[in-house]
């Protein structure tokens, strides 16, 4: 809790201070983005522990698979690198960058999960 307290008071400084900015440096203000948005998500890795603890629970489970939980995992960590990535490109106003970046996401989600959805398909027909 009292990291998104933080969190938040973090990231309306920053873009107060981005308003303030961008005006007369819109570089420095993209930059002032970057940085905050760097921070709060390296404060925020400290949590990451307890979802350690809950994926070898969920992994003990499923009597070790893998094979199902670490492209869930892949998926999750693509989804929040593209949407950060993106969300700082149409910041910095530029969009067509932006779109590249969830394509490339969608994309690499889908090759993740790929695999997944043979193996489910071959399971399901073992089971006909």
């Amino acid at each position: 809790m009292e990291l998104i307290g933080k969190a938040a008071g973090l990231a309306i400084t920053a873009a107060l201070l981005n308003l303030l900015l961008r005006r007369k440096n819109p570089e420095m203000a993209a930059l002032l983005s970057i940085s905050a948005v760097t921070v709060i998500l390296l404060a925020s890795f400290r949590y990451l522990q307890s979802f350690r603890e809950f994926t070898d629970t969920v992994r003990i489970m499923l009597g070790g698979g893998e094979s199902f939980l670490l492209p869930v995992l892949k998926c999750l960590a693509v989804a929040l690198v593209t949407k950060t990535a993106s969300d700082l490109c149409r910041d910095a106003s530029q969009s067509a960058l932006a779109s590249a970046v969830e394509t490339a996401g969608s994309i690499c989600a889908l090759g993740i999960c790929l695999p997944m959805i043979l193996q489910v398909l071959k399971q399901i027909g073992g089971l006909l």
